[in-house]
């Protein structure tokens, strides 16, 4: 019961993630628009009249790397499920349920990355460019962190819908037994 209200709580966990990173990737996509007018004004010889760019920038940044220590925690808790997965049936659902959630959190972060390097490719300002840089860098460190679980996750689900074989009534391997060694 104790591994199955731990899914429950990962996978609650994982959907509030998940939707925070599209709402970080809608703020990122505006940054990239914002940067292709700033940088289609500037080589049409217009006047840049975004002076809060640099600023927002700034602050989003700061909004990632806070982001950034709410998902550290998420890999740990996973390994800790990870490490105390038994087979049960229930907990199997919820097992694909956050399996399927961690598969969307690393794409939606994938996603994340190349939209923060295509703003960083259209901005022309050198400061604003350092700073894009490093939240290029800050978001690929995010994608670092959430990169492995998945993996962590398919084991859960393997772990908690494969019957051990000492269970009676539990079905053998497909192919039967192995076949007996050779005497040498």
């Amino acid at each position: 019961m104790e591994q199955v209200s731990s899914l429950k709580q990962m996978e609650s966990q994982l959907s509030i993630t998940c939707d925070k990173v599209i709402t970080i990737k809608a703020k990122m996509e505006d940054f990239l628009f914002r940067a292709q007018r700033i940088a289609s004004n500037m080589k049409n010889g217009m006047g840049n009249n975004d002076m809060m760019f640099g600023y927002d920038l700034q602050g989003f940044r700061r909004v990632i790397r806070a982001f950034s220590q709410e998902l550290s925690g998420l890999p740990g808790l996973m390994g800790s499920i990870e490490r105390s997965a038994a087979y049960d049936d229930k907990a199997a659902k919820y097992a694909q349920s956050v399996m399927r959630l961690s598969m969307r959190l690393s794409q939606s972060l994938r996603a994340l990355h190349d939209t923060s390097l295509l703003a960083h490719q259209h901005i022309r300002t050198a400061d604003h460019k350092i700073e894009a840089w490093y939240l290029a860098q800050d978001v690929e460190e995010l994608v670092m962190r959430g990169q492995g679980l998945p993996t962590s996750a398919n084991k859960i689900v393997i772990a908690t819908s494969t019957p051990p074989s000492n269970v009676p009534g539990s079905t053998p391997p497909a192919g039967g037994a192995p076949p007996p060694a050779a005497k040498a």
